[in-house]
């Protein structure tokens, strides 16, 4: 398997560390790590939900995919992959963590295909 480039956002650690893990499980090879970031009183939090995907054992995430707000205040799906960070659309306000994880885990089977080519 080829060596993908981890993101060069460093945001997740902390989020990781001080979130709630709401699970972890494999996904096509890659070690999947769902995050509830903290709550968004600290003014630099932008996120609500992250899934991380790890390759092997590797201890840096290859791929965010994230539920946050813009510097307006909208919802927008985004990912991080290497050092791009994409907005990936619009999306109501309460987006629920079900409704998340369906979305990542569509959007990680491209994303995921893609980044190993």
């Amino acid at each position: 398997m080829k060596l993908m480039v981890p993101i060069h956002d460093f945001s997740w650690m902390k989020h990781l560390t001080r979130g709630t893990v709401l699970e972890k499980f494999p996904f096509r090879g890659y070690r999947a790590v769902a995050i509830k970031v903290p709550d968004r009183s600290d003014r630099h939090n932008t996120f609500q939900y992250r899934l991380l995907f790890f390759q092997g054992q590797a201890h840096k995430p290859v791929l965010s995919l994230n539920l946050e707000s813009s510097i307006l205040g909208a919802w927008i799906l985004t990912e991080h992959t290497g050092m791009e960070h994409l907005n990936l659309g619009h999306v109501e306000e309460g987006m629920s963590y079900s409704d998340f994880k369906h979305w990542a885990l569509d959007q990680a089977e491209h994303d995921l295909d893609s980044i190993k080519s």
